[in-house]
């Protein structure tokens, strides 16, 4: 029975997110106001404007509203696991989460903070290495540049749904992040797209790509885009 439940647990989808139209165009139609009302409930770790100096929490402010709706349905369905979001999220319904989203994506992202400069290359000897790495990848260890799927320098990639964007993201949450896909911990990227690749990094590699995309500032609020025909 162990066997059993340990083989269904391992076939179970990583996520209930799947980009249909429908699922697109309702996160279009999210309406920011009543997500505004609805984040009375998450200031305290997220912030009034999406944005909280906690060096592991990370800024919702003008981050893809695509990746914020699925994450808050993976917390909901428990298949990214945390014990206060799965508890903040579990009264939530489709339309809370795609108002929420619409609300942090329509927010100014948070300017680099003086934590970056914590990062920057003279502190982390890997960073130079990691810019190769996000840019170009490494084939010997089937290793797809970052940047392939979040975005020329991780602005964000408007043709792969759900994708985040890294820049000016927190050191201290990118590596965790990072960390935890590679370790497993984190499995609600389809088709293992974080698990695989990350699996290979080094700790300086993980050291340095977080060091990389947390020190460039975010240029642009996202919208959703059209959905695919």
């Amino acid at each position: 029975m162990a066997c059993l439940t340990a083989a269904l647990a391992f076939a179970a989808p990583s996520s209930p997110v799947a980009w249909t139209l429908e699922t697109v165009r309702a996160v279009a139609k999210g309406d920011p106001a009543r997500g505004k009302t609805l984040n009375k409930d998450c200031v305290d770790c997220h912030g009034e404007a999406g944005v909280i100096d906690t060096p592991d929490v990370p800024n919702l402010a003008g981050q893809s509203p695509l990746y914020l709706y699925k994450q808050l349905r993976d917390y909901k369905a428990n298949t990214r696991a945390s014990s206060m979001m799965n508890d903040a999220v579990a009264s939530l319904s489709e339309r809370d989460m795609a108002d929420l989203a619409a609300f942090y994506a329509s927010l100014r992202p948070a300017p680099l903070s003086a934590a970056a400069a914590a990062h920057a290359p003279a502190a982390v000897p890997g960073r130079a290495e990691a810019k190769t790495l996000a840019s170009v990848g490494d084939g010997v260890r089937m290793i797809v540049a970052c940047d392939a799927c979040h975005g020329e320098r991780g602005a964000g990639n408007p043709g792969f749904y759900g994708m985040p964007s890294l820049r000016g993201q927190k050191y201290d949450d990118l590596k965790f992040e990072l960390v935890s896909f590679r370790s497993g911990e984190r499995a609600n990227d389809v088709y293992r797209v974080m698990r695989d690749p990350a699996r290979a990094l080094t700790g300086a590699e993980i050291d340095g790509l977080a060091s990389y995309y947390s020190g460039m500032p975010v240029k642009a609020t996202p919208t959703v885009p059209s959905p695919k025909p």
